[in-house]
């Protein structure tokens, strides 16, 4: 879910009686902000290649794993970044809530392992017990080598100042990153 989707939703429901939802909203978005540049929402997400990744960067249509510090680097390099492109998962918003000792959002409540029963007490199939897969179920194929190395070059050129994330959106050849390969 983007940043400011979430904001928007859970912060309506964050509200108080009586408060305006925007206030709520405002300071949602600061404290998650601050967590995401801090780097608290880097361990957090679904295990992905041996590693927990709770942030993605939407980048020319697809999402890519990032860290916090990289989203601040961005942010300090073009400030036009887009807050709809930081994409936060499920598992990273649930431990935030509770590091901050807040409700988490309702459409996401945490399941218990107990006969299939939610923390709200109804029935839920997500409770539901999964089979193991009967056979292993790793990456199939070559890793892509290419697209990792321009990838790593081009947060290099990010890093050293030599491009900005929005260059690289305007580039309409990236064969600078890929003929010295």
């Amino acid at each position: 879910m983007s940043l400011p989707q979430l904001v928007d939703a859970w912060g309506f429901e964050l509200a108080k009686v009586g408060e305006e939802p925007n206030r709520s909203q405002t300071a949602l978005q600061h404290v998650l902000l601050e967590d995401i540049i801090n780097g608290r929402l880097d361990h957090t997400g679904p295990l992905q290649d041996g590693r927990k990744r709770g942030l993605h960067l939407e980048f020319g249509g697809r999402a890519y794993f990032v860290e916090g510090h990289e989203i601040r680097t961005l942010m300090a390099s073009d400030p036009s970044l887009s807050l709809h492109r930081i994409l936060i998962m499920k598992e990273a918003v649930l431990d935030f809530a509770k590091r901050r000792e807040i409700p988490p959002p309702s459409w996401w409540t945490d399941v218990s392992t107990d006969a299939g029963v939610t923390t709200k007490g109804t029935h839920s199939i997500a409770a539901s017990p999964i089979p193991a897969p009967t056979h292993s179920a790793g990456p199939r194929g070559r890793r892509p080598k290419k697209l990792d190395q321009v990838k790593e070059a081009m947060r290099e050129d990010i890093r050293r100042g030599q491009k900005t994330p929005g260059g690289l959106r305007d580039m309409l050849d990236i064969r600078e990153y890929t003929e010295g390969s």
